[in-house]
């Protein structure tokens, strides 16, 4: 559970910043071939994307199971990746391993010339705007005015559930300091609130949104987190681990899925996290709780927890290894307001 969560029913109403305590990851490939060697490691089909647009992808192993994750931006002579989490320097070995000497493409940290926020909320975009150098006909991929860029994340995401805004922003560190001290004069006076690190983690499992290491990891298909629809294309060519994602879009059935389980308890289960949930009938082991915060947005202690295909029907009693008793719940979590 995230230790001493903050409120963030401020954050849904109007706003929310988060100035991240470690800078989210940046990573540029560019070079005469970077949409050929991307197209066969993503998920995602990156070659038919427009400049200025984002996308969502995976880099799969050969058995479909989730390595890396990637908000993928398109600019006119690179693609620029943003991983939610997990370490760059395993993703750039990764890259760089199906990296062969003929391959035109250079892949390069860009995370040291930045520091990032994000900013979420029904504001955020009133707010982020006058941020921007521009206003271009393509969503996603904004550039700032002072330097930098930002992402618009789509509303959609998990089971095509609508999440609300997500802006990502990275900022010149020479410039980061002048720029968020006007951001949060605008966020705070506009009624929105600043978020910590266990704020930011409550809203996102508020929102029901996977991140890595918890949801994400090789344990697990796209499709099992509910992010097929909005970060696999089953119409592009070859890619590693394609063969098992066709497969389970056609002719297989998820044996689990990401779900959202609530509590009366309002402190959190001795024990670790992920941790084993078992079927309040039969004590049969049905599921795996990821990740767990109280909330006050929906009054209950709440979490995400890939959940048995027998046990995934919302109302359906789980118990933990400690008698703590969930009930499993639709994403994203509703409010009790």
């Amino acid at each position: 559970m995230s230790p001493n969560p903050i409120d963030t029913r401020t954050a849904h109403r109007k706003s929310g910043l988060y100035l991240h305590t470690d800078t989210r990851p940046v990573i540029s490939v560019s070079g005469a071939d970077r949409a050929t060697f991307l197209q066969g490691l993503l998920c995602q089909d990156v070659a038919s994307q427009e400049i200025g647009t984002i996308r969502y992808g995976f880099f799969l192993n050969p058995k479909a199971r989730m390595l890396f994750d990637a908000w993928i931006a398109a600019l006119p002579d690179s693609f620029v990746l943003s991983p939610s989490g997990g370490s760059e320097e395993d993703l750039i070995a990764h890259l760089k391993k199906y990296l062969f000497f003929r391959t035109q493409a250079t892949i390069a940290s860009l995370t040291s010339q930045y520091r990032s926020a994000t900013l979420v909320g029904a504001d955020a975009p009133s707010l982020a705007t006058p941020l921007f150098a521009s206003e271009p006909s393509s969503d996603g991929y904004r550039v700032l005015s002072e330097g930098g860029f930002a992402f618009l994340h789509p509303h959609n995401l998990v089971f095509g559930k609508n999440v609300g805004p997500w802006i990502d922003l990275w900022i010149p560190r020479a410039s980061f300091e002048k720029t968020m001290e006007r951001l949060i004069y605008k966020v705070t006076s506009s009624g929105g609130m600043l978020f910590d690190d266990p704020g930011m983690d409550t809203y996102r499992i508020e929102q029901g949104i996977p991140l890595p290491p918890w949801e994400l990891n090789a344990d697990h298909f796209p499709a099992e987190a509910g992010l097929d629809d909005i970060a696999i294309s089953y119409n592009k060519g070859c890619y590693v681990g394609q063969e098992p994602v066709t497969r389970l879009k056609f002719q297989g059935h998820l044996s689990r899925r990401l779900s959202g389980v609530t509590s009366q308890s309002r402190s959190s289960t001795p024990g670790t996290l992920p941790r084993p949930l078992f079927s309040s009938e039969d004590g049969s082991e049905v599921g795996t709780l990821t990740s767990e915060t109280f909330s006050s947005w929906a009054g209950q202690t709440i979490g995400l927890a890939y959940v048995k295909r027998t046990h995934w029907d919302p109302g359906t009693s789980l118990i933990d290894g400690a008698g703590q008793t969930f009930l499993v719940s639709d994403l994203p979590f509703p409010s009790t307001e």
